[in-house]
């Protein structure tokens, strides 16, 4: 856990208009900070399985102004929660699983929150000394998003034969394979949001084949 007051600080006063935004720097006075993060991690011995819970929050008050007007208090808070489960099977399969989310609040004049979530799986498959094969599945849900559009899946695969150890070996590799086309994600501040637009490369399957000198 950490805590930390800054008497004197450097805020902003920003002036927003319809063709431009300026930053200003300015002293301000007083400033808090904390910050808290837990990790437990405890292994079920009965299902060879390693649990671990993460737990975290970050509350930060400052004062800045906006179009020169008078000082107001922003303060945001962030929390993020999550679990993850790891195999250590001694066969050929093990798996790697979690889900975490994360809460965002910011408070001025208005308040605005919302909240995201990851997930994912990944599957690994040791069939001998030759022959591995891996899958990863993850899904993303942003909640400033609109609804209809919050959400992306991904799917990705890889395979690796090896035809002479550490020498010669051929794969196959798959990436998006749901063909997720774009990615949109959001961040707040204490004067908007912003969205950000990714467009991904398509589904695709690639065949490999690897020599080591």
């Amino acid at each position: 856990m950490l805590y930390s007051k800054n008497h004197d600080f450097f805020s902003t006063n920003t002036i927003i208009d319809q063709n431009f935004t300026l930053t200003n720097k300015t002293i301000i006075r007083d400033r808090e900070f904390i910050t808290f993060n837990s990790k437990l991690d405890y292994y079920f011995k009965f299902m060879s399985s390693n649990l671990k819970v993460d737990l975290g929050f970050i509350k930060s008050e400052f004062k800045n102004s906006v179009n020169n007007l008078d000082l107001r208090t922003v303060i945001s808070h962030n929390y993020n929660y999550g679990l993850e489960l790891r195999s250590s099977f001694r066969g050929m399969f093990n798996y790697h699983l979690g889900t975490k989310w994360t809460s965002n609040e910011i408070k001025t004049t208005s308040t605005t929150s919302f909240t995201d979530n990851i997930s994912f799986l990944d599957l690994s498959f040791v069939f001998n000394d030759k022959f591995n094969a891996q899958l990863q599945f993850e899904r993303y849900s942003f909640g400033n998003l609109e609804n209809d559009d919050n959400t992306y899946y991904f799917l990705d695969f890889d395979s690796t034969y090896q035809l002479k150890k550490n020498k010669l070996s051929v794969g196959i590799t798959g990436k998006n394979l749901f063909n997720t086309k774009i990615f949109r994600n959001v961040s707040i501040s204490d004067i908007g949001s912003s969205t950000r637009e990714y467009k991904l490369l398509p589904r695709f399957v690639l065949l490999r084949l690897e020599y080591q000198f």
